[in-house]
């Protein structure tokens, strides 16, 4: 199979969903709800996904296709394409340019092996293949080096189903914790993007719960390639690469990571 022809067309399709995101950028949206009235779903999220998967589809057809807003299908290989035609619909809907589109292809073990992360705003596409490292924009990037975690600036975000989840699992208490622990922390709102920035080194980790294959797998093909670790909550990859539970860090800090989050 060839990753890095797969990697080009996967980039393409991005790059596609961002010529038809930026002109609705900045402009009133349609929005409707979806499993809570956190949970939004715009026109862009259903226009992004229009003018990917006809481009992946026609490609490569033996791949199945996962999508967020369900446009997806079986294929008939060991492969799949996980899409989030808008990842940070929120900051979309409000007009923040803090969002992105995420596209991977993995196999049915959720291992994935192309990963494409565009943010159309400020056109960077950080995208990697498995064995041919990371890049942003064509050139190479790596995780920080950074190994005090007084000294980290980390990311995390909070499910749409959070009010009605317990304390120890709507992220507030690990956010808390994680919060007198390091220099800073942010939530952008795109997890994809969140998994990107500690690929390129911009972020020392990121945690969170409650998301999905769609949010993650690209970034987390990102940080392997980039010398990173991603892991679920008990240090193995079981729940990381289904979203259920992500960590992701630059390695030097993650095993302070998950004792914080342990506690």
């Amino acid at each position: 199979m060839n990753l890095k022809a797969i990697q080009a067309v996967a980039e393409q399709a991005a790059l596609h969903a961002g010529t038809v995101l930026r002109p609705l950028f900045d402009q009133p949206h349609e929005e409707q709800t979806k499993s809570n009235i956190y949970d939004v779903v715009t026109e862009g999220d259903l226009a992004a996904e229009a003018a990917i998967l006809p481009l992946l589809r026609d490609a490569f057809p033996e791949f199945g296709i996962v999508s967020e807003e369900g446009g997806g299908f079986e294929g008939s290989g060991e492969y799949a394409w996980h899409i989030d035609p808008i990842d940070g619909t929120t900051n979309f809907a409000n007009n923040i340019p803090f969002f992105s589109v995420s596209i991977a292809l993995a196999d049915r073990q959720l291992n994935p092996v192309v990963g494409v992360v565009y943010m159309p705003i400020l056109n960077e596409m950080f995208s990697a293949a498995h064995g041919h490292g990371a890049t942003l924009n064509g050139k190479p990037i790596h995780v920080s080096g950074l190994g005090e975690l007084s000294r980290a600036v980390m990311a995390s975000g909070f499910p749409t189903t959070r009010h009605t989840l317990p304390e120890e699992l709507n992220n507030v208490r690990h956010w808390r914790e994680m919060l007198w622990r390091v220099r800073d922390l942010r939530r952008f709102g795109s997890a994809a993007l969140d998994l990107s920035y500690v690929a390129c080194g911009r972020l020392d980790g990121f945690w969170e719960r409650h998301i999905h294959s769609w949010d993650v797998l690209a970034g987390i093909c990102l940080i392997r390639e980039a010398g990173g670790t991603v892991t679920d909550y008990a240090g193995v990859v079981d729940k990381a690469v289904t979203g259920a539970e992500v960590v992701a860090s630059n390695a030097l800090l993650h095993a302070e990571m998950l004792a914080v989050l342990k506690r």
